[in-house]
């Protein structure tokens, strides 16, 4: 697989050396973006829970899914998930962006665009975004994504949220 870099930051593909680290960003990528919004009891649990977690997601690594991590001479500053679409039908495009995540020490200098390239480049595809995160909504507007419906209300500990379904079609 090809190697991106931008800076000092390599954007690779994920080894499972890579799994509980880039969890750990996911973590920490979930405080920095959900912390006013979301119960930080639920964000502990977040944390908690990483180590349950690795092995489903090394079950990622080599798989059919295109799993990369933004690496900053062995740190690790941001993943990128892409694969089929969960959900089939509807006319939407097969490929789906499930999760981007770059810490908030990142933010602006083009980690997230090389992740979002590495994992599903300029192929049509769709993701599902917090409509609270306006930074996000943004991010992918500028990539080509377009709200396909309105927000839809979460719940558990999302509840008061409401998630977007964005395309970006051929």
């Amino acid at each position: 697989m090809p190697r991106r870099s931008a800076m000092a930051v390599t954007v690779r593909p994920a080894t499972s050396d890579d799994v509980e680290p880039l969890l750990r960003v996911k973590a920490q990528a979930w405080r920095e973006a959900y912390g006013g919004l979301l119960p930080a009891a639920h964000l502990d649990a977040v944390d908690a829970g990483v180590p349950e977690q690795v092995p489903g997601w090394a079950a990622l690594v080599g798989s059919d899914r295109e799993l990369w991590v933004a690496d900053d001479g062995g740190r690790l500053l941001g993943m990128a998930l892409a694969g089929p679409r969960r959900s089939q039908g509807g006319g939407l495009p097969d490929l789906e962006l499930m999760a981007l995540y770059v810490l908030a020490e990142a933010y602006g200098t083009g980690l997230g665009a090389l992740l979002l390239d590495a994992v599903v480049g300029k192929r049509p595809a769709v993701l599902r975004v917090l409509a609270e995160n306006p930074r996000a909504v943004a991010f992918y507007a500028k990539h080509g994504f377009a709200p396909e419906g309105g927000p839809e209300p979460m719940t558990g500990p999302w509840a008061g949220l409401h998630e977007q379904l964005m395309v970006r079609r051929g």
